[in-house]
């Protein structure tokens, strides 16, 4: 795991984004915790990263679906640079 960059995404409401850094570091990698909106402004930045994480917990509050403003975010912003994200291997 050394010189592995991981991107831990992080979103109001998202709770374990701190202990999954956390985790990847006692691992041996080097993790950042990178708000959605900062990748959005610049999906280029995964190009710097071999690891994406989506931590769990309750995205923009569970009142208004937990999960459905940040797939949303994903769906419209994001999902082809994380397609080619993913090819890239």
């Amino acid at each position: 795991m050394d010189n592995v960059r991981v991107l831990v995404l992080r979103a109001a409401g998202v709770n374990c984004d701190l202990e999954t850094g956390f985790a990847f570091e006692l691992a041996g990698a080097q993790a950042q915790r990178v708000h959605i909106n900062r990748l959005i402004e610049n999906p280029s930045m995964l190009d710097d990263f071999a690891i994406l994480v989506f931590p769990g917990g309750f995205s923009y509050g569970d009142d208004v679906a937990a999960g459905k403003i940040l797939a949303n975010q994903v769906v419209h912003h994001l999902v082809e640079p994380i397609r080619r994200f993913i090819e890239s291997g």
